[in-house]
């Protein structure tokens, strides 16, 4: 069903893909939002990981234009450096990297329906979704349900990043 986005008159849905299979879109919107403002070269958008048959790949969709993106990697453990110890999410903890929506575009609800889409498959499956966010979006992640866990650390050329956690049961 296809959702609205705040002030936008066009219909907004989310597609979904897996592995490298239609990879290029999310890449796109990666060195856009993400690479691109810090001086950093494209090839920098393809990550560790988002090779594997398990990875799923969303695409927030706007009168047929990519304009947000995100990632879930298949499901693990929490890394220790994170500073959380929590054992029940071990085998079901998973990564939400590389969020990004088109600037002109945020702060408009884009970013909140990729969320809720994501949360919803996570709730369906029993996952417990974890991110490393950048300083300036852990107030968007906060306010969609997410709280900051274990300790503050820099990622080199990135900037200050917290490790925030989202499992509508520890956040209900």
């Amino acid at each position: 069903m296809a959702k609205r986005v705040e002030g936008i008159s066009g219909a907004f849905s989310v597609d979904v893909s897996r592995g490298l299979l239609d990879i290029e879109r999310v890449r796109s919107l990666r060195y856009v939002v993400l690479r691109e403002p810090l001086g950093l070269p494209f090839e920098q958008t393809l990550f560790a990981g988002d090779e594997f048959e398990d990875t799923l790949h969303f695409v927030g969709v706007l009168d047929g234009k990519g304009v947000g993106c995100l990632t879930l990697m298949p499901p693990g453990e929490i890394p220790s450096q994170s500073g959380v110890s929590e054992k029940t999410w071990v085998g079901r903890s998973v990564q939400l990297r590389g969020m990004a929506v088109v600037s002109e575009l945020q702060g408009r609800g884009v970013g909140s329906l990729l969320l809720e889409h994501v949360s919803d498959i996570a709730r369906q499956q029993g996952w417990v979704l974890w991110c490393k966010a950048r300083e300036k979006a852990v107030g968007f992640y906060e306010s969609n349900g997410w709280r900051v866990v274990g300790v503050k650390f820099d990622i080199p050329e990135i900037g200050v990043h917290y490790w925030m956690v989202f499992d509508r049961a520890l956040v209900s």
